[in-house]
């Protein structure tokens, strides 16, 4: 297993570079979950790492060393969805500043880029893609390309009137997620190899989400074999070892 860490800051950004004595390697960035930080993917970026590909972690808005109020990274209420949305399409741009200035900081090449996250970072990972072209191949995990539906579930699960709904998912936050969610743009993800891995049963953040994203971005895909959705039968929101392999294996075919 590979155990070099090499620490940079770029853009202000504290990363974690696994893998650089591969530098010119494909470089995967790796992104963690609501609550969690860099080091918790660690294990994940040495895996990558075997694979053949550098790997970059870094802390997501508000968390780990980039902590403001951990309070905003809590449950429902009506701050949530604007909390997390706004978390996680700072942490999509931060992307495409590391994917500019990583070279010029670490001498690491940015010329072939895949990003990878789980449950937020799934989120991150599958805006960012919308966002930046540069990513060639994305492995969103356990998140969902369908912001505002997931909301309304969260809300109805959480006892939420659809009338209570606007209070909580406010007519400035639709035209924020109009701008930038997965569901409302789906051309943007065109060829682009794509894997989509959810449990089925899970009810946080329901597969559901990713079935709406799923549905509207094949009909972009030229090759059906560039996009598949995955989906765990009996897996809630977590992680199970297969589907970590399947993640891996999707970009040793499409990014090395």
């Amino acid at each position: 297993m590979a155990d070099d860490m090499l620490k940079a800051v770029v853009t202000g950004i504290e990363v974690a570079v696994f893998g650089a004595a591969q530098a010119g390697a494909p470089v995967v960035f790796v992104t963690h979950g609501r609550g969690g930080n860099r080091a918790d993917m660690y294990d994940r970026c040495r895996d990558l790492v075997d694979d053949g590909f550098v790997a970059v972690s870094y802390d997501q808005r508000n968390h780990g060393v980039r902590m403001r109020d951990p309070e905003l990274n809590g449950g429902w209420s009506h701050r949530h969805a604007a909390d997390m949305y706004g978390n996680l399409v700072g942490t999509a741009a931060d992307v495409s500043l590391l994917i500019d200035f990583l070279p010029a900081v670490t001498g690491i090449p940015t010329t072939r880029v895949g990003m990878t996250g789980i449950s937020l970072g799934g989120h991150a990972t599958l805006v960012a893609m919308g966002l930046e072209p540069r990513i060639a191949v994305a492995v969103p995990i356990i998140g969902g390309g369908d912001y505002r539906h997931l909301m309304a579930l969260r809300a109805e699960v959480n006892g939420t009137s659809p009338e209570q709904f606007s209070d909580y998912f406010s007519p400035a936050m639709e035209a924020a997620v109009a701008r930038y969610d997965p569901i409302s743009h789906p051309e943007r993800y065109a060829d682009r190899p794509l894997l989509l891995c959810n449990g089925a049963d899970d009810t946080l953040v329901q597969a559901v989400c990713n079935e709406r994203f799923y549905a509207a971005a094949r009909t972009y895909y030229t090759d059906p074999a560039r996009l598949r959705l995955s989906l765990y039968p009996g897996v809630g929101h977590a992680v199970p070892a297969e589907m970590w392999e399947e993640a891996r294996a999707w970009f040793r075919a499409w990014l090395a």
